[in-house]
């Protein structure tokens, strides 16, 4: 039998807040990207797209860890409120692995590499294609939009449960110092 935490843990919240960031820094870098052949583009672009595999690599642990440390719904939620709150979580996480997978397939059928913060390089594993790159390339700047909308969700919700409802929802996700889980 499984014991669901009525709090997340310390991993947990530190993976929240670490992806957070990391998104934000990813978008950040997507925002200000100049133009192609413009001094500056690889650089600021390698660095988007190793930010990116980052925030692959510990969504893809978040989402694990979330599997194997369940956490017990928030006390004194409403049916729709439980409800929307487990889809807009599973399609963050779809839209959270969904975005780097898309621009590292975009930009390796573009035959680009990847330059892992000038640690190492990872050659593309697909033939340059633009035919297959283009919808690729849609699906992953069409992406930021779904991250705007669901993220901006799911803030609004946490505000709405801490100044509105005065609840704990928010706190559940906060670094208290309390003993307790990992």
């Amino acid at each position: 039998m499984r014991i669901l935490l009525e709090r997340y843990g310390r991993t947990a919240v530190v993976l929240h807040w670490v992806v957070a960031l990391l998104i934000s820094g990813a978008l950040v870098l997507a925002w200000i990207l100049p133009r192609r052949n413009t001094p500056g583009y690889d650089t600021l672009l390698e660095l988007h797209k190793s930010v990116g595999m980052m925030v692959l690599v510990l969504v893809a642990h978040r989402l694990a860890w979330r599997l194997g440390h369940p956490v017990a719904p928030a006390a004194g939620l409403t049916s729709l409120e439980a409800r929307t709150s487990v889809v807009t979580h599973w399609v963050l996480y779809v839209v959270m692995l969904a975005i780097p997978v898309t621009g590292y397939l975009f930009s390796s059928a573009e035959g680009q590499g990847l330059d892992f913060f000038g640690l190492f390089t990872a050659g593309s594993p697909l033939p340059t294609d633009r035919s297959f790159s283009r919808p690729i390339e849609f699906l992953h700047k069409t992406g930021q939009y779904a991250i705007y909308a669901f993220v901006g969700l799911h803030v609004l919700a946490a505000l709405y449960h801490h100044f509105v409802k005065r609840d704990n929802v928010l706190q559940r996700m906060l670094w208290v110092r309390e003993s307790g889980s990992d």
